[in-house]
């Protein structure tokens, strides 16, 4: 497999991305973004130099931003009308199309942690950046 995700001179785009989320209607999806990260340090013993490195737990963080008018759905559909509440699944971000290699990346056990609502005078939309707990990173 090529370690690239360049087939034909054609990248990735954000009309090559599928979400399957909960009652989630993926057009409503403004945006996504996530990471894994892992706690790094360096051991260090005689003189200024480190000697080894220690590597410590994983932590994942996300964040989506949709419509308002799919968030006021996803909560009608709530456990006692709480988001909050949701119980944990997993998130679907299939990367595709017809000139691009196939990809998959799973986010594991997500769980909504907010319950946000902003605007103000002259927006033409109303979007909600709503933080995800997520257990996992899968790339398939």
């Amino acid at each position: 497999m090529a370690l690239t995700s360049l087939n034909n001179g054609v990248n990735y785009a954000w009309n090559n991305v599928t979400w399957m989320y909960y009652t989630l209607p993926e057009t409503w999806i403004k945006s996504i973004s996530y990471e894994a990260k892992q706690k790094t340090e360096l051991n260090y013993g005689a003189g200024p130099y480190p000697v080894s490195e220690a590597l410590g737990n994983y932590e994942y963080t996300g964040e989506i931003e949709i419509y308002l008018d799919a968030w006021s759905k996803i909560i009608a559909s709530a456990p006692n009308g709480d988001p909050l509440q949701i119980p944990r699944s997993n998130f679907q971000c299939v990367f595709g199309g017809s000139r691009v290699n196939a990809k998959t990346d799973i986010l594991q056990n997500v769980k909504f942690v907010n319950d946000p609502v902003a605007v103000k005078q002259g927006d033409t939309m109303i979007a909600v950046k709503l933080t995800l707990s997520i257990a996992g990173i899968l790339h398939q």
